[in-house]
Formats: structure tokens, C-alpha cells, sequence
């Protein structure tokens, strides 16, 4: 059963709002981060606001829940350089912006979709950037302890092997690295990884 976001909005049950972006943008670990981003399943659109301080010259966030779009609007008004949109990513490949972002930035998006729609979403990433663009994806690998039910979800665990082989079609793997700055609770369980889009 798919998880109705804008619910989860309107009720305040948003415990992946933390308030800020991921830690790992403020590190500043990459240097390509020039250029048009786009952060699907923005929230409150933190992540997207920290990439344009990091950088880039210019972002759109999307999300499918209008009052996270309404309150990205409201939490960043003046930010003339970033767009916060109503949109279903899913539906980029046939979008008119298709092809136009030099960069992605994934984080809690993939982990929140079901996890039969993560083929989905590798196509809509792909069709999302321009030839060589990149994706830089914080994946939330191990949400659950040890003794805890590990297929439930929201938020759905990712293997290894399993991001090998959705990815592999559109993206090449530049590297990876398990960041070492995050917010409390998810220490260990991420993995970061940079993936160029075939030319």
C-alpha cells in the first residue's frame, strides 16, 4: 500500500523533516556542484536550499504532497535561484524538463517509494539529466535494527546488489563512501554514491 504523503503532511507526522539538509551536502565532499539540480520528494526543501549554498546556480524540488511544496515556499521565500513545484517524478520521462538538470540529489525519495517502483525511479532519474550529469544518492540501506521486521516501510531497505542492478542500465558508478557526517540515528546505515549518467 502506497503511503499518502500529503496526509502525512497535513497530520505534522514528518519524522524525516529534520529541519536542516543532510549533513553530507554541508561537507562539501564533491566539487561538481555546479549548474541545474533537481531533488525529487523535496520535503520542506533543506537539501535543495544547501546545494544551492554548496554551489549550484540553480534547482528545482518537486514533491507529490502540496503542502510540502507549501511550506518549502514559505520556509525559503527569496531564494530567487531554486523553484519548489507540485510533480510526480515518476513522470519525468515525458516531462519538458527531461533531460535538462545537470545534477540529481537523492535523499529519503528512494527509500520512501515502494520498492517495486524503484525501476521507476532509475528511469526517471536517467531521463532527468543531461547526458554525463550526475547523480549524488544518499541511500538509507538499513533503516531497521537487527531484530526488527527489515521489509516494513516506509522507509525500505536497499542491498547492494540490488542498486547495482537497477542502476547499471543509465549510470555509471564513480564511487561511494558511507558518509561520515549524518543525522543522529542513521550513522552506518547510508551509503553514498556517485553515479554519472551514460552519455
Amino acid at each position: 500500500m502506497s503511503t499518502d504523503w500529503e496526509l502525512q503532511y497535513q497530520k505534522r507526522e514528518t519524522p524525516w523533516d529534520k529541519q536542516a539538509a543532510h549533513p553530507f551536502i554541508q561537507e562539501r565532499k564533491w566539487t561538481e556542484r555546479g549548474g541545474n539540480w533537481l531533488v525529487p520528494g523535496c520535503g520542506y526543501g533543506d537539501d535543495l536550499v544547501a546545494l544551492l549554498d554548496a554551489g549550484a546556480d540553480r534547482g528545482l524540488g518537486m514533491d507529490v504532497a502540496p503542502s510540502a511544496i507549501a511550506g518549502a515556499k514559505l520556509r525559503h521565500e527569496g531564494r530567487s535561484e531554486l523553484t519548489f513545484a507540485l510533480g510526480d517524478f515518476f513522470a519525468m520521462p515525458t516531462d519538458e524538463r527531461a533531460g535538462t538538470f545537470d545534477g540529481l540529489w537523492e535523499h529519503t525519495c528512494f527509500c520512501a517509494i515502494q520498492p517495486q517502483d524503484r525501476v521507476r525511479y532509475v528511469a526517471a532519474a536517467a531521463a532527468a539529466l543531461r547526458p554525463g550529469g550526475l547523480l549524488v544518492a544518499c541511500f538509507y540501506m538499513n533503516p531497521w535494527d537487527p531484530d526488527e521486521d527489515q521489509t516494513q516501510g516506509p522507509p525500505f531497505r536497499s542491498e547492494v546488489a540490488e542498486l547495482d542492478a537497477l542502476f547499471e542500465k543509465y549510470f555509471v558508478l564513480e564511487r561511494e563512501m558511507v558518509p561520515s557526517a549524518t543525522h543522529p540515528g542513521r550513522e552506518g546505515r547510508e551509503l553514498v554514491r556517485f553515479l554519472r549518467r551514460i552519455a
